[in-house]
């Protein structure tokens, strides 16, 4: 009898570590399924749109083939994007490194806040920069860090496009620190409530009715793997602020 039970007892053991390890490989899934649809939403309509515009300019009498061929070249960027997107996330299930090189950060979010300029002008949104003069560059995967700063810039704009009234006001700066340098995104919308301003950043945890949860979970893992930290904040006297470092090329070589 006191074999039967430990067979049995062993048996169920096995199925529950089999079962455990199906539920693993189910949320892993899940985590991968929603990271793509998050990440990868911003090219995709934005290659819609230019895809759109070409068809608008070809129809004119006569075509605007200078505008066509615009817009087409913006949609193979889009692509591209999507692509460099898909790899990037790739890269963080296999735990690969980042893709590290040396980053002008003033630069890199430059571009960033010119690719959310729809979202930004559209949500009636006023954007401030102030940049560190002479900023070092920073050892980090540009791609990684620009997707940082465009979920950041885009949940600041749609936070403040949903206020009936009030400033909307973005600021974004960067300045150097001990290790490298700090990038500071500031708004004036509603702000975040003082016992969310770390859960913000679990995993599937959102505010937003059509959230995915994953937007801040993402970016706190891509700051961390880049030997950083990513934080947020309340703003006085309404809004809120993240802040995250990335190490410099000394600190990161």
């Amino acid at each position: 009898t006191d074999i039967e039970d430990r067979t049995q007892a062993l048996a169920r053991l096995q199925q529950m570590q089999s079962d455990f390890a199906r539920m693993n490989r189910v949320g892993i899934m899940g985590e991968l399924a929603a990271s793509l649809s998050h990440e990868i939403t911003q090219p995709i309509a934005s290659a819609r749109n230019n895809a759109r515009a070409a068809l608008n300019f070809m129809d004119k009498q006569p075509p605007d083939l200078s505008e066509v061929r615009e817009a087409l070249g913006g949609v193979v960027g889009d692509t591209d994007r999507a692509g460099d997107i898909i790899g990037r996330i790739r890269d963080q299930v296999r735990k690969a490194p980042p893709r590290k090189d040396y980053v002008d950060l003033n630069t890199a979010i430059s571009e960033v806040i010119a690719l959310a300029r729809s979202s930004i002008v559209s949500s009636g949104v006023q954007v401030r920069t102030r940049f560190a003069d002479g900023l070092p560059p920073v050892h980090a995967d540009r791609v990684q860090i620009q997707q940082v700063m465009l979920n950041l810039i885009l949940n600041a704009a749609e936070a403040m496009g949903s206020m009936k009234e009030g400033a909307r006001e973005l600021s974004i700066s960067t300045e150097q620190d001990r290790t490298g340098a700090l990038v500071t995104v500031r708004d004036s919308g509603p702000g975040i409530q003082p016992a969310q301003l770390e859960r913000v950043f679990d995993a599937f945890y959102t505010t937003k009715s059509l959230g995915t949860g994953m937007g801040l979970s993402i970016c706190r893992s891509i700051v961390a793997a880049h030997g950083g930290r990513l934080w947020a904040e309340e703003n006085e006297p309404h809004g809120a602020v993240f802040k995250f470092t990335v190490p410099g090329h000394e600190a990161g070589s």
